[in-house]
């Protein structure tokens, strides 16, 4: 408990502008549920630069404080933000945290935009973090799908894994993660 009072204080400063990628969707399916890991949390602010025809150089941010409680529900905020190339803003804004998964040196989050977080109400966040080691960057996978306010948004985590993503350095930042 202690540490992620520490962690609560140190991060509700940071996490004030973070991204949101647009080339990977998981809207066709219904992905495979992941459970959350009851007292997993993760903590962090990164950025990465997206190299995908349609988005090079788009820039993007994800801060996030999240943890699983005894019960197995997910709880915290994740802030989003994504830039062109020359700077411009085009989506920002908050989400709910729905699930945290930690095994090993991977973490899973979900994230939903709720009513008043963005003008996606409903979209889902997944990022896939997988720790860089001593002297190497965080890597991150992300996903999106929903956004359809009349339609319920998929809370669970969600590996990237069967969608073949591509993965990129967290730079600037990182996250910290554990159980």
């Amino acid at each position: 408990m202690r540490i992620r009072r520490l962690l609560v204080a140190m991060l509700a400063g940071a996490v004030a502008a973070v991204g949101a990628p647009v080339s990977a969707r998981a809207d066709d399916q219904d992905p495979p549920e992941v459970p959350a890991t009851p007292g997993a949390w993760i903590a962090g602010v990164g950025g990465f630069v997206y190299d995908e025809p349609g988005t090079v150089g788009h820039q993007i941010r994800f801060g996030v404080l999240g943890w699983v409680d005894r019960d197995g529900t997910g709880h915290g905020v994740f802030r989003f933000r994504h830039a062109l190339p020359d700077g411009s803003v085009v989506g920002e804004g908050h989400a709910e945290v729905t699930c945290v998964s930690v095994v090993g040196d991977t973490a899973l989050v979900t994230a939903v935009v709720p009513k008043g977080g963005s003008p996606m109400v409903n979209h889902v966040f997944v990022i896939k973090i997988i720790e860089g080691g001593p002297g190497r960057a965080d890597q991150i996978e992300t996903l999106q799908a929903g956004g359809d306010p009349t339609r319920p948004a998929k809370r669970y985590c969600i590996d990237t894994a069967p969608y073949n993503l591509s993965r990129y350095p967290v730079r600037p930042g990182g996250y910290a993660f554990g159980t």
